[in-house]
């Protein structure tokens, strides 16, 4: 282990400037009031510790970290998912959890299904998932807090999201998790660090292998019970070959 930090301390340079990461707000991923927290920010974090790199979170709303990323920054960018639209405008560093996006209803209620008024996040993964349902008709919200409200008060049919962000969400809402009810899985992918394409892959290499060392020695799984994070995300397997 001493020799992997060394080779890792190596790769970071002799002299460590405070490397940007931007969070882009995803509960219980990245959290919006600071400071600075969340599974994916800790992860972030706990990395950058063991690099000996200084790092600099700035928390803004996903869809303008995904923008800013695709632009000129220079950063670390956290958690988006990896899908196939995103995938050309970011370097993919390392995998941190799956996710599953899919349709949630009321424990006590009908099964969630497509039709009907669908609650989802404005620019969310969710909002694009819920315009391919046929019927649907999408009722927008500012965070998905709001929806286990409307859900639980019958203002919506179904909400749409990620569902360890519903879980999160239903008790900030002062609900129990127990009152959610899975429907369909309507996109099954993995949460990652990434980084802006104008960070060389040298520079990324050791952030790769020091989650790829977290993801052995458990401290990601340790993160996971931390936040919360629970079934259906699992942990995938490192691509530090990547």
């Amino acid at each position: 282990m001493r020799a992997l930090c060394g080779f890792l301390l190596c790769l970071a340079g002799p002299t460590a400037h405070a490397i940007s990461l931007l969070g882009g707000i995803a509960p219980p991923y990245v959290l919006a009031a600071p400071p600075a927290q969340g599974f994916a920010v800790a992860v972030a974090q706990e990395a950058a510790r063991r690099l000996g790199q200084p790092l600099q979170v700035s928390v803004q709303p996903l869809s303008r970290v995904l923008t800013i990323g695709s632009a000129q920054a220079r950063a670390l960018i956290v958690p988006p998912c990896r899908t196939p639209q995103r995938e050309p405008l970011l370097r993919w560093v390392a995998p941190l959890v799956d996710e599953e996006f899919l349709l949630i209803g009321q424990a006590a209620g009908k099964p969630p299904s497509g039709g009907g008024h669908i609650g989802v996040v404005r620019d969310s993964v969710g909002l694009e998932l819920a315009r391919r349902l046929p019927g649907a008709t999408i009722e927008l919200a500012g965070d998905e807090t709001l929806n286990a409200r409307k859900l639980a008060a019958g203002h919506i049919d179904a909400w749409l999201a990620a569902w360890n962000s519903a879980r999160y969400a239903q008790q900030q809402a002062g609900l129990p998790p127990s009152g959610l009810r899975r429907g369909q899985v309507q996109l099954r992918c993995t949460t990652y660090l990434a980084a802006t394409r104008n960070i060389p892959e040298a520079e990324l290499a050791p952030w790769r292998l020091a989650i790829d060392a977290m993801r052995r020695d458990g401290t990601l799984r340790r993160l996971t019970q931390r936040y919360d994070i629970v079934t259906p995300t699992r942990l995938p397997a490192g691509d530090a070959a990547r």
